[in-house]
């Protein structure tokens, strides 16, 4: 896959997919989206998703079972103990699966999901292969 906007347009694809967006979760920038924003505004849904983000990759409640305990430093190269974060609300999920690159891993992608017409299973399994194959310069 190019980047960042084959991505976004992939994604877009899914069932119930209402919005889409690739975001830096150790500034909050935006790097691309597509779609509908969550609270209509781009930029601060990028901002909102990041916190939320950095919340569950630096704490280490999260922390996998048996992995060396600290919080993750993206400075390093090293990936954060996370794979993805799902939102649930009366009428949407917000799923953010965090991008492993060979750089520093500080991009998340954030798909958010119309409950009565997305399947949460599937948007999973379809945004792991999605940033799994995203190509990021």
């Amino acid at each position: 896959m190019p980047g960042i906007d084959e991505c976004l347009l992939h994604a877009m694809r899914l069932p119930g997919v209402r919005g889409a967006a690739l975001v830096d979760w150790t500034s909050g920038l935006a790097l691309g989206t597509v779609g509908d924003a969550a609270g209509n505004d781009h930029e601060t849904a990028a901002a909102e998703t990041a916190e939320l983000a950095r919340m569950a990759a630096e704490h280490p409640t999260f922390t996998p079972v048996g992995a060396a305990e600290g919080p993750p430093d993206a400075k390093h190269g090293k990936n954060p103990p996370v794979e993805d974060v799902v939102v649930t609300t009366r009428t949407c999920y917000h799923v953010l699966r965090f991008v492993e690159t060979s750089f520093d891993s500080s991009v998340l992608l954030h798909l958010w999901l119309d409950r009565a017409d997305g399947n949460l299973a599937l948007a999973r399994l379809r945004m792991r292969d999605l940033t799994e194959r995203l190509v990021l310069e």
